[in-house]
Parts: structure tokens; C-alpha cells; sequence
């Protein structure tokens, strides 16, 4: 087959957003421990009802992010079996609770089993990395971390504390990043998971358009936050919640 030099990029780049729009993540419905602490109610709310509407565009920014998690991953499972040491656990499988009657699980990036700590991970830009410094995580951010350390506790470990690790994208070094951690709160878990249902009962109960008439505008905080051309689908079924 002999094709025109110049219908290489455009062929790999098909290759390339297909398999974007079409991994784990991109075909994920169900709601995960990143979307259920959201700090915007409208965002919550449109998730739990199946209404967010479909990637139609192959995101390329949480691609490079899911490429370092994998990579980190890699590194420290090497190390684990070079070591020999039994410390962290990787990319654990956790149910952080229910919402609505179904379980809710999460990968957790790591746990440090000898320090009880939960580590997530974020590739951030600069400008993510600066706001961070100065206010710390957003909202939705701390609520996941706190999530995943109720799903560890509920597995039998001891759970101490909690920290984001902010990776710097464009930063030439690691130390270009940022640190949050903070003491370990279940309350703060129980609380995010209580949010969730309660909106997940007004939506079974009088339906997701008076629940959403009743909530306050978007932040506009959120990546899940709608641009001005963008409206929500009407769903087939609820998503997410069963």
C-alpha cells in the first residue's frame, strides 16, 4: 500500500485518540472516589444521574497524567521486589463505601503500609502547582484523599495520614512539586459519602431536573464544570448509582 508522507501523523494520531476514548478510564459510568467529593453540587449531581455527557475529544492532559501514575507504579513495584521490603502497596483496590446501595471502589495510587500514610498522586501544571502553594488542594482533591484512607481502614490497616503529591508537569525536577499531607479524617470520608446519597435519594425520588433546579450555579472550579456551549445529555438510565 503506498500512501502520501504526509498522511503518517494524521493516521498515528487516529491510532493514538482511539485508544484515549476508548481506555479503562475514558469508558468508565460509574462514579469513582475522584468525582464523589467534588466541591461543585451541579457536577455531583449530573454524574450521579448519568447525565455527564460523553468525551467527544481524546483528553490529552489526564492521558500524560495516567502515563506517570503507570510509570510510578512500575518504579515501585522494582523496588519492592528488588528490596524485598513489604512498605508500600501500589495501586490498591479499595471500596471507599456505597452510595445509593452500590459499592463504590477506587484505585488508590499508594498506600505506605509502615507509616499508615495514603499518597496520591497529581501531574499538575504551573499555574495548579502555584494555587495549591498558596490555598492548598481544592476541596474535591482532600475529600478524595480522605476517601481512600476510610477504604484502606475498612480493609484492616491503620490509617495515620493523608498527602497529595503534587508532580510538576513542566518542572525539569521532582523537588519542583508540591506536598499536602494532613492527619487521616473518617469523618471527613463519611461525611462526602453522606453528600452523595442525599443527592442520590433526591434524584430517585423526584428526578434529576427539580434536584438540579434546586442546586446552586457551577463553581466553574472543577474540570467537570461545563463550559457556556456545553448542556448535559438527557439519560437512557441512571449511571453511576445503579
Amino acid at each position: 500500500m503506498n500512501l502520501e508522507p504526509a498522511q503518517t501523523i494524521p493516521d498515528l494520531q487516529a491510532v493514538i485518540e482511539h485508544a484515549i476514548l476508548n481506555a479503562e478510564r475514558s469508558l468508565q459510568t460509574t462514579i469513582g472516589p475522584s468525582s464523589l467529593g467534588t466541591g461543585c453540587d451541579r457536577c455531583l449531581i449530573t454524574e450521579l444521574a448519568g447525565l455527564k455527557p460523553a468525551e467527544e475529544r481524546a483528553p490529552w492532559l489526564p492521558t500524560i497524567g495516567n502515563a506517570v501514575h503507570e510509570w510510578l507504579e512500575a518504579a515501585v513495584v522494582r523496588h519492592l521486589m528488588t528490596s524485598g521490603t513489604d512498605r508500600y502497596i501500589p495501586e490498591g483496590r479499595v471500596l471507599v463505601g456505597h452510595v445509593d446501595g452500590q459499592p463504590i471502589h477506587g484505585n488508590s495510587d499508594l498506600f505506605d503500609v509502615h507509616t499508615g500514610t495514603v499518597v496520591d498522586y497529581k501531574v499538575t501544571g504551573t499555574t495548579t502547582l502555584r494555587k495549591c502553594r498558596s490555598k492548598g488542594p481544592s476541596i474535591t482533591y482532600q475529600r478524595q484523599a480522605h476517601l481512600y484512607g476510610k477504604g484502606w481502614e475498612d480493609m484492616g490497616f491503620t490509617v495515620n495520614s493523608v498527602a497529595i503529591w503534587f508532580l510538576p508537569r513542566n518542572g525539569f525536577t521532582i523537588d519542583n512539586g508540591f506536598l499536602w499531607q494532613v492527619p487521616y479524617d473518617r469523618a471527613n470520608a463519611e461525611a462526602t459519602l453522606a453528600r452523595a446519597n442525599a443527592l442520590a435519594a433526591g434524584i430517585r425520588a423526584i428526578g434529576a431536573e427539580q434536584v438540579l433546579a434546586s442546586a446552586a450555579p457551577h463553581t466553574g472550579d472543577e474540570f467537570s464544570c461545563p463550559t457556556a456551549d456545553e448542556a448535559p445529555k438527557t439519560p437512557d438510565a441512571f449511571l453511576g448509582i445503579g
